[in-house]
């Protein structure tokens, strides 16, 4: 699209908003995702499959899926994300 108007200018700044909401909520979407999997991915890399009957596999997978440690890992997931986004756009407060 070739802009040759004010008012073509500002359709295409319309548009490039909108692309920028979908590509916000496409990121929290996958950051979500990969908070809820983290803890499992994170114990196949350390300790490969867990049904493979690893005495510590089995006893660290316990740990790990306890809802506590869960909620804080999120909770720590979470505040990263917030600090980074803080970071990439300083003036954005909300």
């Amino acid at each position: 699209m070739s802009i040759r108007s004010i008012r073509s200018l500002n359709r295409k700044i319309q548009e490039l908003r909108q692309t920028q909401k979908d590509l916000e909520r496409e990121m929290d979407s996958r950051l979500e995702d990969f908070k809820g999997n983290y803890v499992n991915m994170t114990l196949n890399s350390v300790f490969g499959n867990k049904g493979r009957g690893n005495f510590w596999t089995e006893i660290v997978g316990r740990v790990m899926d306890s809802e506590k440690l869960q909620n804080g890992i999120g909770n720590l997931l979470s505040k990263m994300a917030e600090k980074l986004g803080e970071k990439l756009d300083p003036q954005k407060k909300d």
